[in-house]
């Protein structure tokens, strides 16, 4: 019966309630899809943003680095030319105080330096020039070159690798290397020696210079003249008046010209002969000249296109992505899910982005170390063997030096009335005196040949480019090669107190390392010591450096308990806060002036320590009180 009666109401009352019903679910489904469609806007918004901004940080440290082998390209021309010159004017200021260019006789001069020119290949000719700019050379020339710039500078004391001129004897393109001539008595020169040696080779390095297709290079004088360039109208001399770059009607060559000539280094865009092309430029060392690599825009930027791409891909699926959104916004779980996993993925590019700036960083230290320890080792090996040469001669120099010393005092013994001529000769090279001082002279070239053999020996030990893998070695071995490298910085100078070194070497074995990355660490850690203690030098007095002599102690032994090699190094310098001691290890960190630190010695020598040996750094410092380094390495590896 109440069935009946519910039934017969809801017959009589449906038209009344049931468009109030269908208005209250509309109402709320709308209310609903407002709220999801805001959600949905500012989650787009949030996460194009975003991908935006990361795809700009992505992409300007591609740039960065792309530009950066460009300017690394620029660098080692630059080397090249430097390391050229730097053998050069070694020669000539070599020659320039031996005992035949000093005695200013021109008719003993003359057949040595044939001689010498003959030997020294790359040298057109060599000239005695006096202090009045007189010139006589090998080439029987004898102008007149006291305007000439070399020839000012050498007599101010300088040695001088001068713009390239067209030599007033030779007629032919040249540098001219020249240095002063010690006087016997003052400081003024007694001349200048000068060589003129041919352009070619600063020629050939700038036309072996490029990077990809339609890339070139050339050389800037001290004036903004082109010395080296591939369109050879546009080289000037003196002699042959070329214009500026610094006149240039292209307003951003001008700028870059002037950055070249007031020598910075660097690598800027510009518009070249109506191209867009990156210029990498950076200065020499031993001459007053500039070195510029033009590489075509798309040269460099080329690789950006595949980060292009992507990120039209990502765009693309990212509008596929919130059309299926709207699609299906009326689940609001799913969307919210959407929302919560974009949020994951936008956390997780942060930290990639990290990761990459830690990384790129890592590369490009890990690149220097790797050209400097070539560098190093190229050079010791260099010198290794003319250093062996002279250190074996010199025995049988002394001998032969020693026998001739014999046989004169035999003469005199058995002539001991000579004629006037030979007494007059003997009195003049003052020969008691010579048979007294050649034999410590000879002593003394010994010992320093014998000390040049030890450094070189330290500088190929301490780079260990051919030990790649891990190799048992003697960490004392690589301790005390750094600190020969680290020799000059350690000794007293007139600006700066003697660092004492104090060693506590233990009983150690051979361990099982990367010789090389490990001399980094110690290398990175005894570097800041050096700096912290010449800090901290600068505000005591003469007395309290006397009480408390600046010290580094370093400590060496075996935890029995661990099976672990332990290297302690100790300074008494500045010491840290602990906000420093918390961050030492972190990228990009340092305590030092700009251009001084980097930010990346401690966290290398923290990844090669528990990264690459499972080892463990450790750090305690007292500020005042110094600072002291714990490195735990295992005696084998775990890896």
């Amino acid at each position: 019966m109440m069935l009946k009666l519910r039934k017969g109401w809801l017959k009589i009352n449906l038209r009344q309630y049931a468009p109030t019903e269908k208005n209250y679910y509309s109402l709320k489904w709308r209310s609903r899809n407002l709220l999801l469609l805001s959600i949905l806007v500012i989650l787009s918004i949030s996460i194009s943003a975003t991908a935006i901004t990361s795809y700009n940080i992505v992409k300007g440290l591609l740039l960065d680095s792309l530009k950066e082998q460009a300017l690394l390209k620029t660098r080692q021309g630059q080397d090249d030319i430097d390391n050229w010159l730097a053998i050069r004017k070694t020669e000539i200021k070599t020659l320039a105080n031996s005992l035949v260019v000093r005695s200013l006789d021109w008719s003993v001069m003359e057949p040595y330096l044939q001689s010498e020119v003959t030997r020294l290949q790359p040298f057109l000719l060599i000239a005695l020039v006096t202090p009045d700019g007189a010139l006589i050379n090998t080439q029987g020339g004898r102008p007149n070159v006291k305007d000439r710039d070399f020839f000012q500078r050498s007599m101010a004391g300088e040695t001088v690798a001068a713009d390239p001129i067209i030599g007033r004897t030779s007629n032919q393109l040249q540098i001219q290397i020249s240095s002063p001539i010690p006087a016997e008595i003052g400081t003024k020169p007694a001349g200048v020696l000068m060589g003129g040696i041919p352009i070619n080779r600063v020629v050939e390095v700038i036309s072996n210079l490029h990077q990809g297709k339609g890339s070139y290079a050339f050389a800037l004088n001290s004036q903004g003249v082109p010395i080296a360039h591939p369109n050879a109208k546009l080289i000037g001399t003196p002699e042959k008046v070329a214009q500026s770059f610094l006149k240039s009607p292209n307003p951003r060559l001008v700028e870059i010209t002037q950055q070249m000539v007031a020598k910075r280094t660097n690598i800027e865009l510009a518009q070249l002969d109506g191209k867009w092309s990156y210029v990498a430029y950076t200065p020499l060392r031993e001459a007053n000249w500039s070195v510029a690599l033009i590489v075509p825009q798309e040269n460099i930027e080329s690789p950006l296109q595949a980060l292009n791409l992507l990120a039209t891909v990502l765009g693309g699926l990212l509008v596929v992505g919130l059309i299926g959104a709207w699609r299906q916004m009326q689940l609001y779980e799913q969307i919210r899910d959407r929302a919560f996993i974009s949020s994951q993925q936008a956390q997780q590019l942060s930290k990639t982005l990290k990761e990459l700036q830690n990384t790129q960083a890592q590369l490009i230290h890990t690149e220097k170390m790797s050209s400097l320890g070539q560098l190093v080792a190229g050079v010791a090996h260099e010198i290794n063997n003319p250093a062996n040469f002279i250190h074996a001669n010199l025995n049988h120099a002394s001998e032969y030096s020693q026998g001739i010393l014999d046989l004169l005092k035999l003469y005199e013994q058995t002539y001991p009335n000579p004629t006037p001529e030979i007494s007059d000769r003997a009195q003049d090279l003052d020969i008691e005196f010579l048979a007294e001082d050649l034999p410590k002279l000879m002593a003394s070239m010994q010992v320093g040949t014998k000390r040049i053999r030890e450094i070189v020996l330290s500088l190929r030990n301490f780079s260990r480019l051919d030990e790649a893998e891990m190799k048992f070695v003697d960490i004392h071995e690589g301790l005390d090669n750094t600190l020969m490298i680290l020799n000059r910085r350690l000794t007293a100078t007139p600006n700066q107190s003697e660092i004492q070194i104090v060693k506590k070497y233990g009983d150690l074995p051979l361990i099982e390392c990367y010789a090389g990355q490990l001399n980094q660490v110690f290398m990175n850690i005894l570097v800041n010591a050096i700096d912290a203690l010449e800090e901290a030098s600068q505000k005591l007095s003469f007395e309290d450096i006397k009480t408390h002599p600046n010290q580094i102690q370093i400590q060496t032994q075996i935890d029995e308990s661990t099976h672990d090699a332990i290297v302690q190094i100790y300074d008494n310098g500045i010491g840290m806060s602990e906000d420093v001691k918390q961050r030492v290890f972190d990228h990009m960190f340092t305590t030092k002036p700009v251009g001084k630190g980097t930010g990346l010695g401690m966290a290398i020598a923290y990844q090669i320590v528990v990264d690459k040996h499972a080892g463990n750094i450790e750090v305690d410092s007292t500020p005042g009180w110094g600072t002291e380094f714990t490195i735990r390495i295992p005696l084998t590896s775990k890896k």
